[in-house]
């Protein structure tokens, strides 16, 4: 079957061998492989393998059979297989059923968090069967049988074809007790058996022999189907209870897991913590010095701010003293005489401060020249000729005199630096 799917699926052998395991196991019995086509949910239509028949599960001390289409679509193993529940005449889906749509999908946590390494079809039957068991997807309207229905169930090679145990009906599922026993087998009409009494008598012996062996194989055909179906509860119990077992042991691992993720999280994050307090500690403390380093600094300046403003007051009351004594001779008529001016005042006492002087008025002149020539120009009272031809005159005795000016400061200063030269602004 896989040879005639073609590519369909990329590792053909881990499908066999995974389709194998389940149809060996004791709860794939009543399961065949076949081709069939899967619609998926964007509408396309492929044909895979699927395995068809009935699934065992449990109610009430009984135990059942479930029309199930397993399909393992392309890209199977990484993709999750589809189950869908199928039904039979009367039987009908449960209403909002946890597990189990409206069109027969089942719908697992198993198959949500299918994982290729962890998961296979064993264990997913097994879960059905359990999940199944707690709630059953479905119920029949017609609890009564007429007569025994003709199924045609599906062989798989190397196995026997026995019939599959009772589906489950109406609200309160019937026992398999209830439902019609199967036919009995054919068996050949006992012969040579002596009756005394003439060929009438021979033919009773004949039909009272023959319905004892009827009843006999009656009831050893209901003996072993019984011990048949005990296996198969026992082994179904097994199976469901090993699977529990181990889901129990993957919670707890993976709890476990969440703990120790959680603790060492927690851990991180705690001694990050203390290295940032412990970090914020070493800041605060060089803080808390340098603030004490500034604070004594801000009381030597203010010392010396206080000193200082005390020698400023001494000094204003001199100053101020002064003042009175120069308003005081200003007004007496002896000293009116000998009354210095401003242009006495301001006298250079050497030739290189004649020469400054003379600099830094020749500077003013032409700033107060070139800004008249602006303003001429400005006015139309002279035109642009003109006006460019006298600002570069002005201008280059300007730089002359300007250089010339800077040269003698910088001569002054490297004689003497303490020197305090006032020169003018340019």
């Amino acid at each position: 079957m896989l040879a005639r799917l073609g590519g369909l699926y990329r590792d053909p052998s881990k499908v066999d061998r995974a389709a194998s395991t389940l149809l060996k196991s004791s709860v794939g019995t009543h399961l065949a492989p076949g081709i069939a086509p899967l619609v998926e949910n964007n509408g396309e239509v492929s044909h895979c393998l699927v395995l068809q028949g009935t699934i065992a599960w449990h109610f009430r001390g009984n135990t059942y059979q479930q029309l199930l289409d397993l399909y393992l679509p392309a890209g199977y193993p990484q993709r999750p297989p589809v189950a869908y529940v199928r039904l039979t005449d009367n039987m009908y889906l449960k209403e909002n059923h946890m597990h189990v749509g409206s069109d027969g999908k089942v719908y697992l946590p198993y198959l949500h968090e299918w994982n290729p390494r962890t998961h296979n079809l064993v264990e997913l039957v097994v879960a059905m069967s359990s999940v199944f068991s707690a709630d059953p997807p479905v119920f029949t309207r017609a609890p009564t049988i007429q007569a025994t229905p003709t199924t045609t169930t599906m062989t798989h090679p190397n196995r026997t074809n026995t019939p599959p145990p009772p589906m489950p009906s109406g609200r309160a599922f019937d026992p398999p007790s209830q439902l019609p026993p199967p036919p009995p087998p054919h068996l050949p009409p006992v012969q040579g058996i002596p009756v005394p009494g003439g060929s009438s008598a021979t033919s009773e012996a004949e039909a009272r022999l023959a319905r004892e062996a009827e009843e006999a194989n009656r009831v050893m055909e209901a003996a072993r189907r019984a011990e048949r179906e005990e296996q198969e509860r026992e082994e179904q119990l097994a199976a469901q209870q090993r699977w529990e077992a181990q889901k129990k042991e993957q919670v707890k691992e993976q709890v476990l897991q969440k703990i120790i993720q959680h603790l060492e999280t927690t851990s991180l994050a705690t001694k990050q913590l203390a290295q940032d307090y412990k970090r914020d500690q070493q800041r605060l403390t060089y803080a808390e010095e340098k603030c004490q380093q500034q604070l004594t600094l801000y009381q030597q300046a203010k010392d010396d701010l206080v000193e200082n403003v005390t020698i400023v007051d001494q000094k204003t009351a001199e100053i101020q003293a002064w003042l009175s004594d120069a308003e005081a001779n200003a007004n007496s008529t002896e000293t009116a005489q000998n009354k210095i001016t401003i242009d006495d005042m301001v006298a250079p006492t050497s030739a290189i401060g004649t020469q400054m002087l003379d600099l830094s008025v020749e500077n003013a002149s032409l700033t107060d020249a070139l800004y008249f020539l602006d303003r001429a120009l400005y006015l139309g009272n002279l035109d642009c000729d003109t006006h460019l031809k006298y600002v570069r005159r002005l201008a280059k005795q300007q730089f002359l005199a300007r250089a010339l000016l800077i040269k003698i400061n910088q001569q002054l200063l490297k004689h003497n630096p303490d020197a305090v030269i006032a020169t003018a602004s340019f």
